[in-house]
């Protein structure tokens, strides 16, 4: 069993959903909501996917802050945005993965590392940009962690859902 990542350098990331909800429940501190949203796992192809077929899909079980999970119901289509963070740590990997096809708090994400102007991390679903206050201070943070262009980092990965509009799927998919 590998031992839970709880620091390295942090970073944050928020990635465009539609999908259809699977599930809204209250969490038992009754001060926030999760809400369970199966997604294309290949927007670029379309929102829309194949329920038979898994590799068409993928599901979202997240933290829902602004109390939306009231709100919708299950079956409904949803358009909002996953907002995924946690903390970065080098390791040796080959390629990017996620294991399983549930993207929840806790995911263990594997990203490979760009470092040109910016520095990039790609877990495939989505790419993080990580921000420095100077050149000096990002050199040496990234010398300190032991990161460079063309490593593998690892998270276990934060996941919020902030929807902003619900409801009949022709309504959702709807450009506009």
């Amino acid at each position: 069993m590998t031992r839970p990542i709880k620091s390295g350098l942090e970073f944050e990331a928020s990635f465009p959903v539609k999908g259809r909800i699977l599930q809204a429940i209250m969490c038992e501190c009754e001060e926030e909501g999760e809400i369970r949203i199966r997604i294309s796992r290949d927007p670029q192809k379309g929102w829309s996917y194949d329920p038979k077929d898994p590799k068409t899909f993928l599901d979202v079980h997240a933290y829902d802050p602004r109390e939306t999970y009231a709100k919708v119901r299950a079956g409904e289509w949803a358009d909002g945005r996953v907002i995924c963070y946690g903390y970065l740590k080098r390791v040796r990997a080959r390629r990017i993965e996620m294991i399983g096809s549930v993207l929840a708090s806790g995911t263990r994400l594997t990203g490979a590392v760009h470092v040109n102007e910016a520095v990039e991390i790609d877990f495939g679903l989505f790419r993080s940009i990580l921000s420095f206050e100077s050149e000096e201070q990002r050199r040496k943070i990234l010398k300190d962690a032991g990161i460079r262009d063309g490593s593998f980092v690892v998270t276990d990965v934060g996941v919020d859902l902030e929807l902003k509009r619900w409801g009949p799927r022709e309504t959702v998919l709807r450009k506009g």
